[in-house]
């Protein structure tokens, strides 16, 4: 997709479209979830992107729904690594799909949605 930038892992792991990236993997994501996670994901140059970088990349369909894009997507962790992860993000709108996500799963936690509600409120004041 033209919209998609390539991108190198920075922290050390990262979670996108349901597949697992580790420090140094390189990948596309559309730019907003670069902006989104900007402590975990750092642009590469179009320059520095090597062959093999291309077997790694995330080919995102068309019919992927929002939730193939949360990092963290909330059922992928416990409540603790939940918690300790938006603490990273500021993103209201990823938040409030991530809190979508866990209120719409088959079994809510309602330590998880206190938690990402919790972190909403600090955004906000």
């Amino acid at each position: 997709m033209s919209d998609e930038i390539p991108v190198r892992v920075a922290g050390a792991e990262f979670r996108f479209d349901r597949e697992h990236y580790t420090r140094g993997d390189e990948l596309e994501v559309p730019e907003r979830t670069l902006e989104a996670h900007p402590r975990t994901l750092k642009r590469v140059e179009e320059t520095e992107t090597e062959p093999e970088a291309e077997e790694t990349t995330v080919q995102e369909s068309e019919d992927v729904s929002m939730d193939g894009e949360l990092d963290p997507h909330p059922q992928e962790l416990t409540v603790d690594e939940l918690e300790r992860r938006v603490q990273d993000v500021t993103d209201v709108d990823l938040l409030e799909r991530i809190l979508a996500a866990e209120t719409e799963s088959n079994d809510p936690r309602s330590t998880a949605v206190d938690a990402l509600e919790n972190r909403l409120d600090e955004l906000e004041d």
